[in-house]
């Protein structure tokens, strides 16, 4: 009786010891990237005839990307975050976090609610728009600037993989680059035609 019981007490831990085998093993298969920025909407301040002026003025003195950048009022991104699962067990992931930055300069916090499941071999792309207003982008102007229009958007985050309602964090880090001076233009054109 003692022998069966111990056989019986030792099948059950070794299932359980391969299901957490497994757990572990899925969790540590399951990544997290910023993979594109697939969209990149300029939102301009009301043009007077004033501001136009100065624009004009500034363009003339050679001064024309800083100009520009006068005029947001804010950038619009629309972010492509990649959640891959390569384990054998599909996972949960309910939310994502990161924090922006702006050639080096941190911008602020983002989030987004993903729940989804992603399945054993599975690919998702989840898409984030992310919304920067004047204030925030005010610190990196003079870095676009440098950087002939150019910024470099970097993500750090961190993505929660959920087992048993517990929140697993697991952290992911990129970068990608964006020109944001032909859609300047191209919004500065379609304001000035209306």
């Amino acid at each position: 009786m003692k022998k069966s019981i111990i056989i019986i007490f030792l099948i059950a831990l070794s299932v359980v010891l391969i299901v957490l085998g497994l757990i572990a093993y899925s969790y540590t298969q399951i990544s997290a990237s910023f993979s594109d920025v697939s969209s990149v909407n300029v939102k301009l301040e009301t043009l007077s005839l004033s501001s136009l002026i100065k624009l004009g003025l500034d363009v003339l003195s050679g001064n024309w990307l800083s100009a520009v950048l006068d005029v947001i009022a804010g950038i619009e991104l629309g972010l492509v975050f990649e959640l891959t699962n390569n384990g054998i067990l599909p996972v949960y992931i309910p939310e994502l976090e990161y924090d922006l930055s702006i050639n080096g300069i941190f911008i602020g916090n983002g989030s987004s609610i993903i729940d989804a499941t992603i399945n054993s071999g599975e690919a998702k792309q989840i898409n984030v728009t992310q919304s920067i207003q004047k204030e925030s982008l005010s610190p990196s102007v003079d870095s676009i600037i440098n950087n002939n229009g150019f910024i470099d958007v970097e993500i750090k985050g961190v993505a929660y993989f959920e087992l048993l309602g517990f929140k697993i964090p697991f952290e992911f880090e990129s970068s990608k680059q964006v020109s944001i001076v032909d859609e300047i233009q191209k919004q500065l054109s379609q304001q000035s035609l209306q």
